[in-house]
């Protein structure tokens, strides 16, 4: 455990190892074997969280202040018992260093607080230093930036002549496909690749390709995909040209598989795979008709020229083959080519806008400082941090992206070659950001690759001191069983060798599985009836409401919960639940402001007018079909009045108001503040507000503003208070609950959201591109014949599939008492198959049993 100079440290730290106090250990380590006080400041530690940094000063300060005080306390004695025996000192020599250790850090708690950061923060301090204090500032609010990107990109081009043809262009395509086609959505969606880590390296390459340039490569994938339908075609009709120069009848195949083959080629429908097992099956076998089948004539037909069909059938399938996967790769991109044209516009409109308001985006951090590594141009600081740092101490590694790590890697390898030394701790079985450029593979990389600049020292922290003896057990068997599931080796050596041990004075703990075979409507009143039911039962285990968490995959499930809950009388504490968006009085105002913002898009009427009628703002004797038809298309002023209950509110007051006043006065009109819901028509008053201070007073971009905003604007309660925890498993990482309930433990593996991504291609056949933007189809599987797409969606499939059983690994590790899975049976693609699985292994599975448990449901002491 003790730190080696001249060793690279990687600790593979699985969850509730105690990694936090494993990690001040070492830092106090290197504190107290120091003959200098202020060694502090040349000790860098880096965390992924604000909290996680905070958590880890808090505890270093506090054991320093323990250890300099004669009388520690009994929550301390462990590491101060344990510090004397594994650091050499005598207690009077850990009280001598630990005292003046703290008067120094008290006297520069500056530096002391600084070196204790999360790598943002760090890299921004780097990047800060390259500019003076009137130059730049840094920009959190992405999403806001990117929309006026978006909205001066809109207005420069529809009023382009050339870019207005490609707009159209790209309208007209996506209607053919049927699909519908928002031009902002879809340009912000492209200004976001532009800035994601995920995409740096694809849109640095493409982001300089003209205009010109997209038409030109489209051009050469519309010829190319036009000559392989054409060759596909033309063999499609040669087959129904021989059968009639033959006299053999379609009707004569068996079950009709060979001429609906041909015909979808000859139709040009091969986009789609054309083949089938069957017909492949009756091919190999030579059958052609039934063995019922009556028509002699047609029989010896058939077997006079099936010579000459099985040439045909092969023919097309070698020609299929061999171009099918350029195939589908040129027609996947030419459905996003149009929109990536635009890329380079975006690119100028971009430092236009940063230049003007000299801002850099969190978001760019990493790649800024990347990309003056890269060209030799080191920043000045990085010399002095060289110089400065000496230790290192990096956490929740599996969570850091390829940028991150290039960043800091020769800070750490220099430290390493100058005797200094250097830990790395993380698990690759909680990475669980790979959207947004956490790999676990680097942390698998970094283990195995080798260095001529340190030495390695890989260790696994073993003990679990987290939970109960029955949870740890369950944890173990769970993922032994689900590693062998694992197509990749790397996947599966994370999960097989996962084994903890159980910390002695942790016996006991209690696991439960609910499955369920009714998949109907009700499913998710059923899960809710038995997470109502075990509550109870909790409470009368003597449990607090505290003490329980929920943890769902999504907000969806969270909100449906927690309504459920508190109309239920149950107290309960999250931010799924608490959005601001969710609650009718918010909903009233925003649609309110879209009818004002959008005087003749009737279909917001409409919205309106079955928000105030299904929660009875206004009663009507008619019909409410008739009602509404008679006032849907009134002039804008008259509607207002129909919908009313006071008629206080005209468009003439409400002209040449803030958007703030007009909100005041939606909610006076409709009389929609009481003491229920203060605290959300005040948060949403707030948030105007702070749009407004920030950015102006137009009502359509507050509502592109709100839109952009309202997943993440919620009511925050204190932690403090007695009431149920429902939060997703992501935000859950890092924390730990004495019970812990997952619902809905059924999610689907691959997850059914098209992903789009990049796929390296040959940059001879796309005008010099080596990679291209498109959607992963789930046909990708059937091209067999090209293993460079088969292993990427391979690999695409391993590494969703991998995310997931992380995200349920992260779930079933929080508890420390007692963990309850509630799931339906579901197939080889959802999350509660491996369950079953392991069920089944371990020869529990009965057919007719719906709950499994291990150990004894009671309150741990």
């Amino acid at each position: 455990m003790l730190v080696i100079p001249s060793t690279l440290k990687i600790y593979n730290a699985s969850a509730g190892s105690g990694k936090t106090t494993f990690l001040v250990i070492n830092y106090l380590y290197v504190l107290l074997k120091s003959p200098y006080p202020d060694e502090f400041k040349r000790v860098l530690a880096l965390t992924f969280t604000k909290k996680a940094s905070e958590e880890m000063k808090n505890r270093i300060l506090q054991c320093i202040k323990e250890f300099s005080n004669k009388k520690v306390k009994k929550e301390y004695r462990f590491l101060f018992d344990y510090i004397i025996k594994n650091f050499n000192l005598t207690k009077h020599q850990l009280y001598q260093r630990s005292e003046k250790i703290l008067f120094t850090i008290l006297h520069d708690f500056y530096y002391f607080s600084r070196n204790i950061s999360t790598i943002d923060k760090f890299t921004y301090n780097i990047i800060r230093s390259l500019f003076s204090e009137r130059e730049v500032h840094l920009e959190m609010d992405t999403d806001q930036f990117l929309l006026k990107i978006v909205e001066n990109i809109l207005y420069r081009l529809k009023n382009s002549e050339k870019w207005s043809n490609v707009l159209i262009q790209s309208s007209l395509e996506k209607l053919k496909e049927g699909k519908n086609w928002d031009l902002k959505k879809e340009l912000f969606k492209i200004a976001h690749i532009m800035i994601e880590e995920n995409h740096f390296f694809s849109v640095k390459k493409i982001k300089n390709y003209s205009l010109e340039d997209f038409v030109l490569l489209k051009n050469i994938l519309i010829k190319r995909t036009k000559i392989f339908e054409n060759k596909c075609k033309k063999k499609g009709e040669k087959f129904f040209q021989f059968l009639e120069k033959t006299s053999i009848q379609k009707h004569s195949f068996i079950h009709l598989d060979l001429p609906r083959f041909f015909q979808k080629f000859k139709n040009g429908n091969i986009f789609f795979n054309p083949f089938n097992e069957r017909l492949e099956k009756y091919i190999q076998k030579g059958i052609f008709y039934s063995k019922f089948f009556s028509d002699k004539n047609q029989k010896i037909l058939i077997k006079k020229n099936q010579n000459k069909i099985l040439f045909l059938y092969e023919e097309i399938k070698s020609i299929y083959q061999k171009n099918i996967s350029n195939y589908l790769l040129d027609k996947l991109f030419l459905r996003k080519i149009n929109i990536l044209s635009i890329i380079h516009e975006i690119e100028k409109e971009f430092y236009s806008i940063k230049n003007e308001k000299k801002i850099i985006l969190n978001t760019e951090l990493n790649k800024i400082l990347y990309e003056k590594i890269v060209k030799g141009v080191f920043p000045k600081i990085y010399e002095k941090i060289g110089i400065q740092y000496k230790y290192y101490f990096i956490d929740e590694f599996q969570d850091i992206s390829f940028l991150q790590w290039q960043n800091l890697r020769i800070l750490v390898e220099n430290a390493l070659s100058e005797n200094g030394s250097a830990m790395i701790v993380g698990d690759p079985k909680q990475s669980i950001y790979r959207w947004r450029g956490g790999d676990a593979k680097q942390f698998i990389n970094l283990i195995y690759s080798k260095s001529n600049f340190y030495k390695k020292k890989i260790k696994t922290i073993e003990k679990n001191f987290r939970s109960f003896e029955e949870i740890v057990k369950f944890n173990n068997l769970l993922y032994q069983s689900i590693s062998k599931t694992f197509n990749s080796t790397i996947y599966q050596d994370i999960y097989k060798n996962y084994q903890q041990k159980i910390y002695k004075k942790k016996s006991g703990g209690y696991v439960e599985i609910n499955l369920t075979n009714d998949c109907n409507k009700n499913y998710k009143e059923h899960i809710y009836l038995c997470i109502k039911n075990k509550i109870e039962k909790l409470l009368k285990q003597k449990y607090a409401l505290s003490d329980i968490a929920i943890l769902v995959r999504n907000n969806e499930e969270g909100h449906f919960l927690s309504e459920k809950l508190v109309g239920d009388g149950i107290s309960v504490n999250t931010s799924v639940s608490l959005l601001i968006k969710n609650h009718l009085e918010i909903q009233i105002i925003i649609n309110f402001l879209n009818i004002i913002a959008y005087p003749y898009c009737y279909q917001k009427r409409v919205i309106l007018i079955f928000l105030l009628l299904k929660n009875k703002f206004f009663r009507t004797k008619k019909n409410d079909h008739d009602f509404i038809m008679k006032i849907l298309f009134l002039p804008l002023n008259l509607f207002l009045k129909k919908i009313l209950l006071k008629n206080s509110l005209t468009l003439n007051k409400l002209y040449n108001k803030s958007i703030y006043n007009i909100s005041e006065d939606i909610i006076e009109a409709f009389g929609l503040l009481n003491n229920k819901n203060s605290i959300y028509i005040y948060s949403f008053l707030d948030f105007v507000y702070r749009y407004m201070k920030k950015i102006g007073n137009s009502i359509i971009d507050f509502l592109d503003y709100w839109e952009l905003k309202k997943e993440k604007e919620s009511i925050v309660i204190s932690d403090h208070i007695n009431a149920i925890r429902i939060m997703t498993i992501h935000k859950s990482k890092g924390l730990q609950f004495p019970v812990v309930l997952i619902p809905f433990t059924d999610w689907n593996i691959y997850s059914k959201n098209k992903e789009e991504v990049w796929i390296d291609v040959n940059p001879h056949l796309y005008n010099g591109l080596n990679s291209i933007y498109l959607e992963i189809e789930t046909y990708f599987k059937y091209i067999k014949d090209d293993r460079n797409i088969r292993n990427f969606y391979e690999n695409y499939l391993s590494n969703i599939k991998f995310d997931n059983i992380n995200l349920l690994y992260v779930a079933t590790t929080r508890s420390i008492e007692q963990l309850i899975l509630f799931s339906k049976i579901g197939n080889d693609k959802s999350v509660s198959f491996y369950i079953k699985n392991f069920l089944c292994e371990k020869k529990m599975w009965n057919e007719k049993k719906c709950k499994y448990f291990f150990g004894k449901e009671e309150k741990s002491s």
